[in-house]
């Protein structure tokens, strides 16, 4: 796929009204991979609690080695807002073995809604092979926002997927940000081909004035 073509995909995808870049997609702990080179994929998911609702979709490409995110969120309750983000993400190291990897993440947010930039995040994902067979695989994350309205806040997560029988895979993690309280999401993924997944999750808050919440997101790579 040429550079010009992969700007051209983003770009479509992004006037798509729903989407967001978040570190992991569906999951909030990221790990250290990136798109393969010369393709994109899009991430989409839906986390839905009481009163609550977030429907995001986000289309990311590699081009010479850094994969470029753009995407919307709409978040229906307690207010209506639409947020725009852009990422990008880069693999600093990896292992000949392909045991463990090192990459750094960049995104910045507008919030469409009140019409300006909504502030930063930088972020490090680290994965680490659990096993021989590569079967689990643990990712550890250190991060840094900067919001426009507010101080800045460390955020830290550790995530863990193990591969089952039949394509499916468990995964669980626990991310925390310092003025944001912590949060735990419990799920599945379930792959079709080497590509393409749906992943459920469960999660929570360690607010006790926000309800518990359930994701569905899906993942696509996109053709060549």
């Amino acid at each position: 796929m040429s550079t010009k073509t992969a700007f051209v995909l983003m770009a479509a995808f992004s006037l798509v009204p729903v989407g967001a870049a978040r570190a992991g997609a569906s999951l909030y702990v990221d790990d250290a991979a990136i798109v393969p080179a010369a393709q994109c994929q899009l991430e989409s998911w839906l986390r839905a609690s009481a009163p609550g609702r977030e429907l995001s979709l986000v289309p990311a490409c590699d081009i010479a080695g850094t994969e470029f995110g753009l995407g919307l969120s709409d978040y229906a309750r307690p207010a209506q807002t639409h947020v725009a983000a852009f990422g990008a993400k880069r693999v600093l190291r990896e292992a000949p073995s392909r045991r463990w990897a090192l990459a750094a993440s960049v995104g910045a947010n507008w919030n469409l809604s009140r019409g300006g930039f909504d502030g930063w995040n930088f972020n490090l994902p680290l994965s680490v092979a659990g096993d021989a067979a590569g079967r689990t695989r643990w990712h550890f994350n250190l991060g840094w926002t900067a919001p426009r309205h507010g101080d800045d806040a460390a955020s830290a997560g550790i995530g863990v997927e193990h591969a089952l029988r039949d394509r499916w895979s468990v995964l669980a993690e626990i991310f925390a940000e310092r003025r944001g309280g912590r949060i735990a999401q419990l799920g599945l993924r379930r792959g079709f081909g080497p590509d393409h997944s749906i992943d459920v999750l469960i999660g929570d808050h360690s607010d006790r004035g926000r309800s518990p919440w359930l994701t569905l997101g899906f993942n696509f790579a996109l053709p060549r």
